[in-house]
């Protein structure tokens, strides 16, 4: 970035950071989901061991910038509806499908239980991309194979769900009026948590945590970065230098405060606003920073190519994660702190195979398409 202004921000075009960032987003999901209950001494320490759940979190946030942000650039542009969705059709669907099929065969001819696969819990909901619906309506995970868990998935369909309206909106407002209907959703989220839960009877339900118009902030805040950055608003503030640390601070405060003390249902606005600051840290003008030196490095970016594969599936056969290397470590005894590092490694190893299969036999194929 030599010849750089200390205020000219790199936002368009490929920025490794970004990948970092993935990175960093899918070690956190990793961690959260290879955490095991046994070895920690209360339900607190293992909530709190477990937090890293909040990493969907930073995949909203970074989705929504990136993705306003490429619509915005090609606004005016011939196809702008077509090239789009074409784009996100050949990066999503074919390891999506992938996946929703093997566990949908699974049921039906290897457990032979196609009596599972009915009402919210039948397989239409994860074909159509809307689990997180079916979800939402039973106000719980969906039942469906005692082999493959594809339960993960209504994280991908409130973004799939995202991609369906967001096109149109950027393509008709202003960027100046999409800014402030970003900031309106983001103000609004927390209170339709709110009503969920009550329509719900149920505190931090499974619904307000799965519908789509509940995750809004984190897909709006990165959406409003993104339509600042092209107003040039957040280029008049060296806010790389103060702004941002002190949002990164604060918010960062705010949710480690609600996990030691009990989740509410401003956890995931906050959540958002931490990792917009992180966002906003990795966009770092200066190349020679902390936070760009991290996010550039080569485990995490190499981690953020991968995320995908890495996310479908982790979860995808954390059941065989844990009868394989969990259950096993269990039943030695072996110290609890080797145990648990023992299973992240031996699942995460297995996982990353899976994954390097999957970027080089189903999704770079298809990304090639592009």
């Amino acid at each position: 970035m030599t010849g750089e202004t200390p205020h000219t921000v790199q936002f368009r075009g490929h920025l490794p950071a970004l990948d970092g960032v993935r990175g960093m987003a899918i070690l956190l999901v990793l961690l959260s989901h290879f955490t095991l209950r046994e070895y920690w001494p209360t339900e607190r320490s293992f909530y709190i061991a477990q937090s890293g759940w909040i990493g969907v979190d930073l995949f909203f946030v970074l989705s929504g910038f990136l993705i306003t942000g490429i619509l915005l650039d090609s606004r005016g542009k011939a196809h702008y509806f077509a090239n789009f969705y074409k784009r996100r059709a050949l990066r999503i669907l074919p390891l999506y499908y992938f996946a929703v099929i093997v566990t949908w065969i699974t049921v039906v001819y290897v457990e032979r239980a196609p009596e599972r696969l009915a009402g919210l819990d039948s397989f239409v909901w994860f074909f159509t991309f809307t689990p997180n619906v079916a979800m939402g309506i039973k106000n719980a995970y969906l039942y469906h194979s005692f082999i493959f868990n594809l339960n993960h998935l209504w994280s991908l369909a409130v973004e799939e769900q995202f991609y369906l309206l967001w096109p149109l909106i950027v393509w008709l407002l202003p960027v100046r009026y999409l800014l402030f209907l970003c900031i309106f959703l983001v103000g609004v989220s927390t209170e339709l948590r709110h009503l969920t839960d009550e329509m719900a009877g149920q505190k931090l339900s499974v619904a307000s945590y799965v519908f789509t118009y509940c995750r809004m902030d984190g897909l709006a805040l990165g959406a409003s970065v993104a339509a600042a950055l092209r107003l040039g608003w957040i280029q008049r503030i060296p806010y790389y230098l103060w702004v941002t640390r002190v949002l990164f601070l604060w918010s960062g405060w705010q949710v480690a405060q609600l996990f030691i003390n009990g989740n509410q249902p401003k956890l995931w606005t906050l959540s958002s606003l931490f990792f917009t600051s992180v966002l906003l840290l990795a966009l770092n003008p200066d190349n020679r920073s902390l936070t760009r030196r991290i996010f550039e490095s080569v485990p995490l970016v190499h981690l953020g190519k991968l995320s995908y594969g890495l996310y479908v599936f982790h979860h995808m056969f954390n059941f065989e994660w844990e009868n394989w290397f969990g259950k096993p470590l269990i039943a030695s005894g072996v110290n609890p702190v080797l145990g648990q590092s023992l299973y992240m490694l031996l699942a995460f190893i297995c996982t990353y195979v899976l994954a390097r299969l999957s970027w080089k036999f189903i999704e770079e194929p298809f990304l090639r398409l592009k």
